[in-house]
């Protein structure tokens, strides 16, 4: 039996570089970041991760400020070129474009955080205007990131085909959602909030990236072949 094409019969033979080159910028992404959580926490004196943001590895003055923040940009470069290609080889629909795009702007967030380090254990009480742009620009992302979740979640239900990647949308953006309302200073466990978000956007993203890697179910177009048909 052969592979069937997407609802709307398109067909790229040639994608498969570009497949490869996504999955790649996903899982690189992930990886450097988790590294550099890990890395740096331990390196970084009396470090609490239950308590303390993963921003303030990259903190100015943080002995880990330099390459956590480094790290960040190259993180957040590669996540947004990820969601970027996702754009160009999922089904062309305006809903999916949103998404992507929305997804697109947290790896742009990831990116500014590096740019823009927040000050020394990110203390908001006489900010920098590189602190207050990384609070603004971080949060922004956050916020985009989650969206992008649910309306990815909501225009892949509309297919077949995407239904067991918009129940992974639905059991990821939940728990991003609400751990990002506690991502504030009166919450004690706010560093452990911030965790429970980072790795709800991580799942989704690998989920992503293995459709993508290995498109199966007629989700992503998969070889030549006319329209509504299906590959020899």
């Amino acid at each position: 039996m052969g592979e069937r094409l997407d609802d709307d019969g398109a067909t790229a033979p040639g994608d498969e570089p570009l497949r490869t080159i996504a999955f790649a910028c996903a899982l690189l992404s992930l990886i450097i970041l988790a590294g550099a959580t890990l890395a740096g926490g331990l390196a970084y004196p009396g470090y609490d991760p239950l308590r303390q943001y993963i921003s303030e590895l990259g903190a100015t003055g943080a002995n880990t400020g330099p390459a956590v923040s480094l790290a960040f940009k190259v993180s957040g470069a590669l996540l947004a070129a990820f969601w970027l290609m996702c754009a160009g080889l999922f089904p062309k629909s305006p809903p999916l474009l949103v998404g992507f795009g929305l997804s697109a702007l947290n790896g742009l967030g990831l990116f500014f955080g590096g740019v823009f380090r927040c000050d020394f254990q990110c203390s908001l009480a006489a900010p920098s205007k590189a602190a207050v742009l990384h609070e603004l620009l971080g949060g922004l992302g956050y916020l985009a990131g989650i969206a992008g979740v649910f309306v990815l979640g909501v225009a892949m239900r509309s297919r077949p085909a995407g239904r067991g990647l918009s129940n992974v949308a639905l059991g990821c953006g939940v728990p991003a959602a609400l751990a990002f309302g506690l991502l504030q200073p009166t919450f004690e466990f706010d560093g452990a909030a911030q965790r429970v978000l980072e790795l709800a956007l991580a799942v989704w993203t690998v989920a992503v990236a293995l459709s993508v890697r290995r498109p199966a179910g007629g989700f992503l177009p998969t070889a030549s072949a006319p329209p509504g048909t299906h590959a020899p």
